[in-house]
């Protein structure tokens, strides 16, 4: 039934009128607008908005998802120096469509890196920080990834950077790593990449506090070599500053302080070039406020005193520039200053505004990293809410374009229904076979459980005979005969396959039973095959109906010596048993006996024929009587028991 359900559907599928974009093979389009993209990057005179603007429109990109992606994000990278707002749109528009995706990376990872440079760009320090790291781990966990290998470079820079600034020094040695092992495949020096990355990897190793030395040199000299390299100022103004670090950790402050002092005038000639740059003013305020503690610690209180003054005057005159970290710095050099001069009240004072400002320092930072990932998560959830909007409007349209396929829609329907009634008939005649099959077995159950009247009557009358003439033996021995027989028989009852051990158990005792009872008037013998019987399963109580008639109906009125012969063989999943008795047949019975024969044999039949059902193989019930005697041929199923 499940195989006609799932061709149907198939069917209907098969037969729906298919869009004219899902033709189109997505990554081929997506390659295809790279390549465009890349050739517009080498022609400054076209209009790239415009252009991406038109390509919105064009059908065959306006149905692929990734496609789609791409574009935005083209025009939020074109609209990202001149309306940040509208940048922000396309590349939220981008995110939402191409996180549906799941191939796709190499667009996944431009998207991300895109994103963290627009949040960048937008002071959205949290969301660049997110972005970034999504875009690295597309580059460090797809080793496939065709994209080219200085933007990944990059993007790794960015994100180990940011990573370096909210601790995650780790992940950041990670990525600068990975950066180095990248940009020595290339062929170009790339000295200002590889001089960020160990510049990085320097901040990563000094500030994660588990440093080991030999890193920070091996490091340090990489920065001094490229730096000399380059003659680059800005590049000798940091291997300057971190050489005066690794010094500083040393516990080699004069040294620190002779190469903080290069810095310094770095920095000094910077501002004086151009007074109001932030980035100038945070140099060189940082830099005064490191001398200051170096100066401390080498007790060189007036030129303390002097590099407090000017950056005092720094702060005077660029607060608004200064964020709540610099400050906290400044401030915390001049409580040593002023602890180590012995003024414990401006230590004090000092120590508590210091206090101050990293509580506020804490605060803004959950402040604005809860806002900004909110601010993610929000803009994402209207994006996706518009998304889903617009793909609503398009299967609605493309549902209209297929209603020429309602009259076969109908009548698939109708067959499926169709298929459900004929499900339901197969079930309910399940479940009737299953109902006729419980009452067979109750039936036989009946049969298995109560013996019959006449026989525990007979039975009753022969213990009362040996009672009454004071055979106690024979009346103790027959009685626990008879309540073993009874026990037996009720549980076996309660089972639907017993092993053949216990099914031989229950036969001996009810042919002793009987010997006993037709004083010894039959014999009997049992021939079992060479094997462990209680490792076969029978169904109970199948071969006990036909000894009982063999003795009833068989050798019951036999006035000579009667014999019975019950012999078993096992062929693979079959149980062969033959009952045989040197009678005078079945032919003599009284009616009532043949009826009693007939009822129970029919019922043993019926069992059978639902045994056979089951296990899927043949039984089979055989009698063959004469004057001469009764041959009875069974045929049981049997199972392997399993421990």
């Amino acid at each position: 039934m499940n195989k006609i359900v799932l061709f149907l559907l198939l069917l209907l599928i098969s037969c729906q009128q298919k869009p004219e974009y899902s033709l189109l093979n997505s990554a081929k389009l997506v390659e295809k607008l790279q390549q465009t993209s890349d050739s517009l990057d080498q022609n400054l005179e076209i209009d790239k908005l415009a252009f991406w603007t038109g390509k919105l429109k064009q059908k065959d990109f306006s149905k692929s998802t990734s496609s789609l992606a791409f574009i935005h994000y083209n025009l939020a990278k074109g609209l990202a120096k001149t309306d940040i707002d509208s940048a922000k749109k396309h590349i939220n528009i981008a995110l939402t469509l191409i996180e549906k995706e799941k191939e796709f990376n190499d667009l996944k990872f431009t998207i991300y890196n895109g994103a963290g440079l627009l949040a960048e760009l937008d002071g959205k320090f949290y969301q660049s920080v997110y972005y970034f790291n999504k875009s690295a781990a597309i580059i460090m966990n797809d080793d496939s990834l065709q994209s080219k290998p200085l933007a990944k470079v990059i993007c790794l820079l960015n994100a180990a950077q940011d990573n370096n600034k909210i601790s995650q020094y780790p992940k950041s040695v990670e990525q600068n790593q990975l950066a180095l092992r990248i940009l020595k495949k290339l062929p170009d020096a790339n000295y200002k990449y590889n001089f960020r990355a160990y510049s990085q990897l320097f901040t990563a190793c000094e500030e994660s506090k588990v440093y080991k030395a030999d890193s920070l040199l091996f490091y340090l000299q990489k920065l001094k070599h490229i730096a000399l390299e380059t003659n680059d100022p800005m590049q000798i103004r940091f291997a300057n500053e971190h050489t005066a670090h690794y010094y500083t950790l040393s516990d080699q402050y004069k040294d620190a302080i002779h190469y903080y002092d290069f810095v310094k005038q770095y920095d000094a000639e910077i501002l004086l070039t151009d007074p109001e740059k932030p980035v100038a003013v945070k140099n060189l305020y940082t830099t005064l406020s490191n001398l200051i503690d170096l100066n401390v610690l080498t007790k060189q209180f007036a030129q303390a005193e002097d590099l407090i003054k000017q950056a005092d005057k720094i702060e005077e005159q660029h607060f608004h520039i200064l964020s709540f970290y610099e400050l906290c710095l400044n401030k915390q050099a001049k409580m040593h200053y002023y602890f180590a001069k012995g003024d414990s009240t401006k230590a004090q004072n000092l120590a508590n505004q210091v206090l101050e400002l990293k509580d506020t320092i804490l605060k803004n930072s959950g402040i604005q990293a809860t806002e900004e990932m909110a601010t993610i998560y929000q803009l994402q959830a209207k994006d996706r809410s518009i998304y889903g909007l617009n793909r609503t409007i398009d299967d609605k349209t493309d549902r209209l374009e297929r209603n020429k396929l309602l009259l076969f829609i109908v009548g698939l329907l109708a067959l499926l229904a169709i298929s459900w009634v004929f499900l339901l008939y197969f079930f309910q005649r399940q479940k009737r076979q299953k109902q006729e099959k419980e009452k067979i077995l109750l039936q036989q159950q009946l049969l298995r459980t109560q013996m019959e009247p006449h026989f525990i009557f007979n039975t009753l009358s022969a213990l009362q005979s040996f009672i009454r003439f004071d055979e106690k033996e024979k009346s103790i021995k027959y009685l626990s005969q008879f309540s073993r027989l009874l026990r037996s028989s009720l549980e076996l009852s309660r089972k639907n396959y017993v092993s053949l051990d216990q099914e031989i158990e229950a036969l001996e005792n009810y042919l002793s039973l009987q010997q006993m009872r037709f004083e010894y008037t039959f014999t009997y013998e049992i021939l079992l095959p060479d094997m462990d019987t209680s490792a076969v399963l029978i169904p109970p109580m199948l071969i006990q109906p036909f000894v009982e008639n063999a003795i009833i109906h068989g050798i019951g009125n036999h006035s000579d010596k009667g014999s019975i012969m019950l012999e078993i063989e096992l062929e693979k999943d079959q149980l062969l048993v033959k009952i045989t008795d040197n009678g005078k047949g079945y032919q003599n019975t009284l009616n009532t006996e043949a009826d009693h024969q007939s009822l129970s044999g029919t019922i043993a039949k019926e069992r059978l024929d639902i045994l056979a059902r089951e296990n899927k193989i043949k039984t089979s019930i055989e009698i063959n009587s004469s004057e001469n005697g009764t041959v009875i041929l069974l045929t049981l199923p049997v199972k392997n028991q399993r421990y």
